[in-house]
């Protein structure tokens, strides 16, 4: 297949060619919107207060999820040199522009609830 043709040679492509996959690959999954949408509603959230209000997810998803989002510097975390040892984590400026899409996504979930039960 070609790209020239509208064909995607490989699943890079597909990331490189649309712009909405890498949307859904930095901020899809499970938790990552639950945890955007946490950060975007308060200041900065401790790991602890995060694990509390996601309720079930593991210490390890939330981690990792963590650990992702502040790759794609959607997150900073603060390490705070106390004992115990003190991490904040809140959106950065770029994380911030996030947030309109976040709250788009929010509107088309909750109408499209409205759709099903009817």
């Amino acid at each position: 297949m070609n790209k020239i043709y509208g064909f995607l040679e490989n699943e890079e492509d597909l990331f490189t060619s649309c712009p909405v996959m890498t949307t859904l690959e930095v901020i899809g999954g499970k938790w990552k919107p639950a945890i955007l949408w946490q950060l975007e509603n308060n200041e900065f959230l401790r790991f602890g207060q995060l694990k509390k209000r996601l309720g079930v997810i593991t210490q390890k998803m939330l981690t990792q999820q963590l650990r992702e989002l502040e790759t794609n510097n959607i997150i900073l975390r603060k390490i705070y040199p106390e004992v115990p040892p003190r991490v904040e984590y809140r959106l950065s400026e770029y994380g911030k522009s996030l947030v309109p899409v976040l709250n788009e996504m929010a509107n088309w979930g909750l109408n499209h609830n409205k759709a099903k039960i009817k």
